[in-house]
């Protein structure tokens, strides 16, 4: 069984959002870094194509999947990885947003980082998806992720 098939595997099943957006930016930096190393080689025809979608395996740790993502050196394997990561991210942003209907008074951090900032702000949803977008109590507008929001606190 392959690292690469267990890594996804734990990535298919991870219930943790923050996680999956800390990994994202990993990726992101990461995928930065070969792309620009593939096109000093020879241009766009050098970058590698994304590596086979793994047979189903039994999932990594938490621990062996992030290193996996933090370490891989063959970008096939990583953009597999970003493929599994970006699907579940996205399952779990459409499960969080049917919780923050259109009007919803929510929480948000002040801003969107992850793991979240301790200081939080009040708003109403003005529309929700993958995104929610969020008229706060100050004027201002706030775009990010459901995940990050939660049920606004009565005091």
């Amino acid at each position: 069984m392959s690292a690469l098939a267990q890594a996804v595997a734990f990535f298919e099943a991870c219930d943790d959002a923050v996680l999956l957006h800390e990994l994202s930016a990993v990726v992101a930096r990461r995928t930065k870094r070969f792309v620009a190393q593939a096109m000093a080689r020879g241009g766009e025809d050098a970058i590698p194509a994304p590596a086979p979608e793994p047979p189903p395996a039994s999932p990594a740790s938490e621990r062996e999947a992030r290193r996996l993502v933090e370490r891989t050196r063959d970008f096939g394997d990583l953009q597999a990885l970003a493929r599994a990561i970006g699907r579940r991210t996205e399952t779990l942003e459409i499960a969080a947003s049917a919780e923050f209907p259109a009007g919803a008074r929510i929480e948000v951090p002040s801003r969107v980082a992850f793991p979240p900032p301790d200081e939080w702000v009040a708003g109403t949803v003005a529309a929700t998806g993958t995104m929610l977008r969020v008229e706060l109590d100050d004027g201002k507008g706030w775009e990010g992720p459901p995940s990050l929001a939660r049920r606004e606190r009565t005091p």
